[in-house]
């Protein structure tokens, strides 16, 4: 009776959660960390000057990605409405929290991506937890390090084993930690 319950769980379970990559293979499909590019959008109320002012941002701010800007049209770029959301493990949860900070009204104006991106890899990290994957800090995390992160907040935490970094990302206030990495 028992093992039956656990052959169903593990049956149900989302593919991805059954395919967590390893090391190798997550850094791999990883941007490189060196640095983000922001990439403006297009709107009606965006003056020339904004484009520049959006263009220039990776010169004076350092802007880690996945990231989105949301402005009000009405109020314009330069408001205090304007909202940015930063080192997010997407761009599209960038998005989502860039608006939801913004408001009502409020339209996507640029997104901070890693340079060279192209969309379509089956794994994206944000730019902190990207370095983590690729340096020393994964391997030191355990013989069974493992990388756990929220999609909503981009928290993410390293770990010995899943429950460890669960638990961590958890602890950042995070309520929708999974693990993206495993050793």
């Amino acid at each position: 009776m028992l093992r039956a319950l656990f052959t169903l769980l593990a049956l149900s379970l989302p593919a991805t959660a059954q395919t967590v990559p390893d090391q190798a293979t997550a850094k791999r499909e990883l941007f490189d960390t060196r640095g983000a590019q922001v990439v403006a959008t297009a709107h009606d109320f965006l003056t020339e000057a904004d484009f520049a002012t959006l263009q220039a941002l990776p010169k004076v701010a350092q802007l880690k990605y996945y990231g989105a800007m949301a402005a009000h049209p009405p109020s314009g770029l330069q408001s205090e409405r304007t909202q940015g959301a930063f080192n997010f493990h997407s761009v599209e949860a960038a998005r989502a929290a860039a608006l939801r900070t913004c408001g009502r009204g409020c339209v996507i104006v640029a997104d901070i991506v890693p340079r060279g991106y192209r969309p379509g890899r089956s794994l994206t990290l944000n730019q902190d937890a990207s370095r983590a994957v690729d340096g020393r800090d994964f391997r030191r995390a355990g013989p069974n390090a493992t990388l756990a992160i929220s999609e909503e907040t981009g928290a993410w935490a390293l770990g010995d084993g899943g429950s460890a970094a669960l638990a961590t990302c958890a602890a950042r206030g995070a309520r929708d930690c999974v693990v993206a990495v495993s050793r």
